[in-house]
């Protein structure tokens, strides 16, 4: 996940207290996300013009890391200090759900999202057919490739389907006297998302779902997905990747290709410096004429045993209403200022120069185009990516093929999807 998330000592929720209102016209809001005082900067701001526009609030930021946030959350339940304001990773939301963590949205809410929010990303927050937040900061995938790698390969442009990217990353990669990779033509990563992530794109490609509607069968026996699975290790067999060669390699010249999300432009401007606009190139995902992307969001949401819901909601929808005609949401502020991307219409319409440079605005048209997809929210999202990169990697190290290993990821986590 983000390079900049911050770990949080768990201190933080257990001393924060609980904040009750002294009277109808006082009250604290405790606000718990995932990002560092410095990122936060935008949205502290608006904290203190919302307290001087509303006497007696008082609101109070929390971070959380986002590798903390279910622990972190249970303990300070159980302490009775649990946040009045949480900004949700949506793959947890279905645990949330399942734990009456989160309230309902007010019918207000729920009219400005259909109003200013793209609807794919509202889909994001949902969870057993109810929206629960407003969506803050989205992620979603794009084929991201060497411009430099590719010319030196005389491959004129990105590949467009799966087997174009196997072609091209033979072209791209370089191997030493040893057979080592040393450039990859195309690379994964290390974490659990970096293997499912790109594998829900190219099966959204496909018409596939990674877990069914009713959330008790997979689709990953399914040919189309085997056929990724297998392309994906022929990557290895081919030498044109290894297990050693990652993303994070592509600023030092080292790797041609990856699926990757938009938050990584910071990442990749830092590592290349005034070579970042000519050596970068975004394309569609690989996945043929009706390529479909993944997409992910953070949403804000109140939790359901919070006594100031109403004033919560109330902050909420302030923090993302424009702030005045042609200008950005408080949220989207923040998140342009990230680098980020808001799915909120207005921000975007205001933020024409921030997101048309050509890294940019690829994932900003794929999100407006529709082409961007969530997934079903489960309760079980966590365990189900943990099973799933698992047995990926039994195929991308040849120790199973694609069928044998998709099979096993289908009876693991058909398991998981049966238990009550």
């Amino acid at each position: 996940m983000k390079q900049r998330i911050a770990t949080l000592a768990m201190a933080s929720l257990l001393s924060a207290g609980t904040a009750l209102p002294v009277s109808a016209q006082s009250v604290t809001l405790r606000y718990a996300a995932h990002y560092t005082d410095e990122e936060m900067v935008p949205l502290t701001a608006c904290f203190r013009d919302y307290e001087k526009q509303n006497p007696g609030t008082t609101i109070q930021y929390q971070q959380v890391a986002l590798a903390d946030f279910l622990p972190a959350l249970q303990t300070s339940r159980l302490a009775g200090t649990l946040p009045d304001i949480l900004n949700v990773y949506s793959n947890l939301g279905g645990e949330l759900v399942a734990n009456n963590v989160l309230a309902e949205p007010p019918a207000d809410v729920l009219d400005m999202l259909k109003e200013r929010f793209e609807p794919t990303t509202v889909e994001a927050s949902r969870v057993d057919g109810k929206i629960w937040g407003i969506p803050a900061e989205v992620s979603l995938y794009m084929l991201v490739y060497n411009k430099k790698l590719f010319s030196e390969a005389g491959v004129a442009a990105p590949p467009t389907d799966w087997n174009g990217v196997i072609e091209t990353a033979k072209k791209i990669a370089k191997r030493d006297e040893l057979g080592r990779v040393t450039t990859a033509g195309y690379a994964f990563g290390p974490t659990v998302a970096n293997a499912t992530h790109p594998l829900r794109a190219l099966m959204f490609s496909q018409g596939l779902q990674l877990v069914d509607p009713d959330a008790t069968t997979t689709n990953l026996t399914d040919p189309r997905a085997v056929a990724i699975v297998d392309g994906e290790a022929k990557l290895f067999a081919d030498k044109s990747t290894s297990p050693a060669n990652k993303w994070q390699d592509f600023s030092s010249g080292q790797v041609g290709m990856f699926i990757g999300a938009n938050w990584l432009k910071k990442d990749l401007r830092d590592g290349l410096g005034d070579a970042f606009e000519e050596t970068v190139g975004v394309a569609p995902i690989p996945g043929g004429a009706d390529w479909k992307t993944y997409q992910y969001a953070f949403y804000q949401s109140v939790a359901a045993e919070s006594p100031n819901g109403e004033a919560a909601w109330k902050l909420l929808r302030w923090l993302n209403e424009p702030r005045g005609e042609g200008k950005r949401s408080c949220v989207g502020d923040m998140l342009v200022r990230l680098g980020s991307l808001s799915a909120n219409k207005s921000d975007i319409a205001a933020s024409t120069a921030e997101y048309s440079d050509p890294f940019t605005k690829p994932y900003v048209d794929a999100l407006a185009s529709g082409r961007a997809v969530t997934t079903t929210n489960l309760r079980q999202t966590t365990a189900i990516d943990q099973v799933l990169r698992t047995e990926i990697e039994e195929a991308w190290l040849g120790r199973k093929t694609g069928a044998d290993a998709m099979a096993a990821a289908d009876a693991r986590i058909s398991a998981i999807l049966a238990e009550p």
